[in-house]
């Protein structure tokens, strides 16, 4: 599987002909707008969405994903993963669309938000429209705070808060990142999510 890191843009429609991964970054802009889609016109093509950022203090991103599958035995993962600072917000809607011949479609819809800053706003509208048999199609979204715990045993080594902060958050990325098959993308996405 290739691996293939997105430029950023407002709207961005691709119809994969091979199986790929597509890795997007987010929060480079203070209100970041974008629409993410996929359409599946060749059987037997597997691709996985990967969206990664962290959002700065007062920064926002509005993100759509639509995986459209229009053909059958196609499948899609896609990985929203963000971490939000002081008053960022995350507005996330994933779509996963099935037509009526698509069947033994496998896709499914993964967001994980990871809380470092207070007056942060996170919101998850998972869409699933299916209109054939033999299919896959399901969600999961989880929003969770770095651990005082995790914070105060990385503090109590040494670090500042705020180096203990960027550690835990880099091991949030990497859990997605690490799934990158391309080295020289991982690499630019790593670096990506740390500044």
């Amino acid at each position: 599987m290739k691996s293939l890191l997105l430029k950023r843009e407002q709207n961005i429609s691709l119809s994969p002909a091979e199986d790929t991964q597509y890795i997007y970054l987010v929060g480079g802009n203070s209100a970041e707008v974008t629409n993410l889609e996929l359409n599946f016109e060749k059987e037997g093509v597997t691709c996985e969405i990967i969206v990664l950022g962290k959002m700065k203090e007062g920064h926002s991103v509005d993100l759509t994903t639509t995986s459209r599958h229009l053909v059958p035995n196609t499948s899609c993962v896609t990985n929203y993963y963000v971490a939000l600072e002081d008053s960022s917000s995350s507005n996330y809607v994933g779509k996963i669309i099935i037509a009526k011949k698509a069947f033994q479609t496998n896709s499914y819809l993964n967001n994980r938000t990871l809380v470092i800053g207070e007056g942060t706003k996170n919101t998850t509208r998972p869409i699933l429209e299916i209109e054939a048999d033999d299919v896959k199609a399901s969600h999961g979204a989880t929003t969770g705070r770095v651990r005082d715990d995790d914070v105060y045993y990385l503090t109590s080594r040494g670090l500042s808060v705020k180096e203990a902060e960027e550690i835990i958050v880099e091991g949030f990325f990497e859990s997605v990142v690490a799934k990158i098959e391309a080295e020289d993308v991982r690499e630019k996405v790593r670096a990506g999510v740390k500044s």
